[in-house]
């Protein structure tokens, strides 16, 4: 359980089964990586076996995504894309059709699943339609930290009727056009409701040493929240992020229990309520282990030599270190069984009253998947072996919780960025000539005044930023077809007393009266063509 030696990418989790492919793809995060995502289609076209794709340049990327991204759609929350750097600007338009932006229906609270669901079709007619889910603590970024990853496979059966441990799965499936804020394309539309259908007869095979799998929706229809419950007679909670009120709620359930978190967010807790835990632990800040990335978790590099000290040492302190805890985990012992809850639910109040999330529930024998199999890996105390036990501390509990001096900063831009995530902005295109205009135009906010706001299309640089006024209102002139783009850069920055903070962000908003996306993409690659060989390099990809 949770070997630190057992590092796996997303690249490797979306390998089809052997002799299939990708039919369909739907993915969840709470924040998006554009860049991570565009690194999906490259993995697909990877897995085909006839196109050498081990390098992500530009022109890679671009095939991949005119390949594959009409089958992948993405929910993410609105507001949490990331800005990307200049490599994949101008490929943002290929994924335009690709990323809706999702709210909880009871209007607070974040999106917040990291779930994907994978429909594989075989080459051969005869054989079944397979189905993977991925249940994962991390979102769909480049962030290198401690998280967990739930792969589920199955197949798609001929019963009529549904399995009913399916229908709470595909009823977050079946909810997530009900989160979005804009009217889905009808084929995206038809395959959700495909897969909703589908994957309530798919029987997914538990993992080893595990006998039964429940899936733990939150915050969508009429989903009860407490879902940590039942017989729980000692509590293992990992997580990166923590709050009183829900902590003392998990403390409550069992006896001895033992806490996991990053330091940082263990010292803002009130030492009463961190005496209800009989442990307090925290990843270890100088751990790392000599681990190794095999070709398939970096395209581009090597298997080192195992036997090789040179390969060993030589490995950047960047690719060993831990970079921080973000796995979210509950276990329970309860009398010989062992229960596992994993997903996307920190500790805190929001992920069990107002977020959506998704976890799913793992149950065995305590000896293979309790507390102390979490912990110790089932080694012997004496074994040498790295567990997870051995990368944590024991916290030394304050007097006092730590307080965040920045919180009135980080609070002022929040409220900011949600006020504009939920103005009703759009874009306006319009043509001047062999060049093209677009106009922002969105309800009036009251912005403060310790807030400074800009905005910019993803496709122009930071100079050519408008500021943003309550009005919400801004002009981009003089610009190509390949300029068009319905992501939307977003600066903030709050000046409170002596303290600065700067935060950025993308929207996707609606686009009016531009040029199809087929010739905008078709500009693009027309522009990326320029270069004969580049030509050459594009028949070479077939």
């Amino acid at each position: 359980m949770l070997d630190p030696y057992e590092r796996k990418s997303l690249m490797e989790l979306l390998r089809p089964p052997e002799g299939y492919s990708l039919d369909y793809a739907i993915g969840t995060t709470f924040s998006l990586d554009l860049e991570a995502l565009m690194m999906a289609p490259i993995a697909f076209t990877r897995f085909e076996g006839d196109s050498d794709f081990n390098k992500a340049d530009l022109l890679v990327m671009m095939e991949s995504l005119r390949r594959y991204m009409e089958k992948i759609t993405i929910f993410c929350h609105i507001s949490r894309i990331k800005t990307p750097g200049n490599h994949g600007i101008n490929l943002s338009t290929f994924l335009e059709g690709s990323i809706f932006q999702a709210l909880p229906q009871n209007g607070e609270g974040s999106f917040h699943p990291k779930v994907w669901a994978f429909r594989f079709i075989s080459k051969s007619e005869t054989a079944p339609v397979a189905y993977r889910l991925l249940c994962l603590s991390r979102n769909l970024t480049f962030d290198r930290s401690w998280d967990t990853a739930l792969v589920l496979d199955g197949i798609l059966s001929e019963r009529k009727n549904a399995i009913a441990i399916n229908n709470p799965l595909g009823d977050f499936i079946e909810s997530l056009p009900l989160l979005v804020n804009e009217n889905l394309p009808k084929t995206i539309q038809n395959r959700i409701k495909q897969m909703n259908q589908e994957i309530r007869r798919v029987k997914f095979a538990p993992p080893q040493g595990f006998s039964e799998i429940v899936f733990h929706p939150i915050g969508i229809s009429n989903r009860k929240p407490d879902v940590i419950s039942g017989r729980i007679d000692r509590m293992l909670v990992i997580s990166p992020f923590l709050t009183k009120s829900c902590l003392d709620r998990l403390s409550a359930l069992g006896k001895e229990n033992i806490l996991v978190s990053r330091l940082d967010s263990l010292q803002k807790i009130s030492p009463e309520c961190l005496g209800k835990f009989k442990e307090r632990l925290y990843l270890k800040e100088e751990a790392h282990l000599d681990w190794y990335e095999s070709d398939e978790s970096l395209p581009s590099a090597q298997e080192p030599d195992r036997n090789n000290k040179r390969d060993e040492s030589s490995q950047s302190l960047d690719e060993r270190k831990l970079n921080g805890l973000h796995a979210k985990l509950y276990v329970a012992d309860a009398g010989s069984e062992g229960r596992i809850w994993t997903g996307s639910a920190n500790a805190t109040g929001a992920a069990f009253g107002k977020n959506v999330e998704f976890l799913v529930e793992l149950r065995g024998k305590k000896k293979f998947c309790g507390i102390d199999a979490v912990l110790n890996g089932g080694q012997d105390a004496d074994d040498n072996r790295i567990v997870l036990r051995t990368l944590l501390d024991s916290l030394i509990v304050l007097r006092e919780p730590i307080i965040d001096e920045s919180e009135a900063l980080k609070s002022l831009a929040e409220k900011t960025r949600t006020m504009i995530a939920t103005a009703g902005l759009s874009a306006h295109v319009t043509e001047t000539g062999e060049k093209f205009k677009i106009s922002i135009k969105g309800k009036k906010l009251s912005i403060p005044e310790e807030v400074d706001v800009k905005c910019r299309p993803i496709t122009l640089p930071g100079f050519r930023a408008a500021s943003i006024t309550s009005d919400m209102k801004a002009d981009f002139k003089d610009l190509s077809m390949i300029d068009i783009s319905a992501f939307f850069v977003f600066d903030i920055n709050v000046s409170y007393g002596s303290k600065i903070l700067s935060e950025a962000f993308v929207l996707k908003l609606p686009l009016h009266g531009a040029p199809d996306i087929k010739i905008r993409t078709r500009g693009i690659t027309k522009e990326m063509l320029k270069d004969e060989k580049e030509v050459l390099r594009l028949i070479m990809l077939y």
